[in-house]
């Protein structure tokens, strides 16, 4: 087993094709976008930690049909990728999950930032469905944009392009955020495989 948490940093490149994307980007911007918002356990509320700098979201349970239809291609073409991570582990006591979430989609406007957190998603699981959260999954629509950048585990930048996904498990030794937008306009999506 590989001690270094980097090596846990699976990152897909083209996951998706750059005519998809742009075509994903035109249809998300027909909204429904609404403010990013965190639930905090600790006094059981949504909390805006960034204020006016939290980005953008679309949640599924917003969905016009045109993003039903975005996220239904994207979670398809998941399951390969997820299965391929699992498997590059080569761990004989990890080999398969339930199951993963709805996309949602980020959008980030200059100033707007992602605080520094770990991915510990309580509100995937709503009694019928059980679980925790065990891989978080990030995927990039664009990259004409500046500032922007995802950073992982504390200090390590990771470099991504339109179409590239990241996947990583969603426990505290994964910390990350995305550093404020400079110029232009941030897309991106986020699902939890439990």
């Amino acid at each position: 087993m590989n001690k270094n948490i980097e090596h846990y940093l699976f990152h897909k490149e083209n996951f998706l094709d750059e005519k998809y994307c742009e075509n994903c980007i035109n249809e998300l911007n027909e909204g429904p976008w609404k403010k990013h918002d965190w639930y905090v356990n600790r006094t059981d509320s949504l909390e805006l930690p960034s204020g006016d700098n939290e980005p953008e979201n679309i949640q599924p349970d917003s969905y016009s049909n045109k993003v039903a239809k975005i996220n239904e291609f994207i979670v398809q073409e998941l399951h390969s990728i997820i299965l391929e991570y699992v498997k590059s582990l080569k761990f004989d006591w990890f080999y398969e999950w339930t199951g993963y979430s709805a996309i949602k989609f980020i959008r980030y406007y200059p100033g707007q930032t992602m605080q520094n957190h770990c991915d510990h998603i309580q509100s995937l699981f709503d009694g019928e469905r059980k679980g925790i959260p065990i891989l978080s999954i990030i995927g990039i629509l664009n990259d004409d944009y500046e500032g922007g950048e995802l950073i992982m585990c504390e200090n390590k930048k990771i470099d991504t392009k339109k179409g590239d996904l990241l996947i990583f498990p969603s426990n505290f030794l994964y910390p990350h955020y995305v550093a404020p937008v400079t110029k232009g306009v941030r897309y991106s999506y986020v699902s939890w495989v439990w």
